[in-house]
């Protein structure tokens, strides 16, 4: 497991912790760079989709960038545990074309 590395940045005197962007992969329960992950979201309508800005407001759950871990995810209906509510195969198609198109 990765573990967190505190970067301090020296300003004037003031030392400032820099944060790392890390998150937990919900298929291998890892914590890794945010930039690694693609986010799915749950909004307060109760619509669910794929977030590539990482910025919409909703319950978010993070999946490994590549196509394994979408295969595993949809196995074990991983983003439904995450997202507390049904999560239509849709949304994992969704997520395997958007890997085959990068690839």
């Amino acid at each position: 497991m990765m573990k967190m590395k505190k970067i301090l940045k020296k300003t004037n005197t003031k030392i400032y912790m820099i944060k790392n962007n890390l998150r937990k992969d919900v298929v291998s329960k890892e914590m890794l760079d945010k930039s690694a992950l693609i986010r799915v979201v749950l909004n307060k309508n109760n619509e669910i989709f794929i977030d590539l800005t990482y910025k919409a407001d909703g319950r978010g759950v993070y999946v490994k960038n590549d196509l394994n871990s979408v295969k595993i995810a949809k196995q074990k209906n991983l983003l439904s545990r995450g997202l507390k509510t049904k999560v239509d195969l849709s949304i994992y198609d969704e997520l395997e074309k958007l890997f085959n198109e990068q690839n």
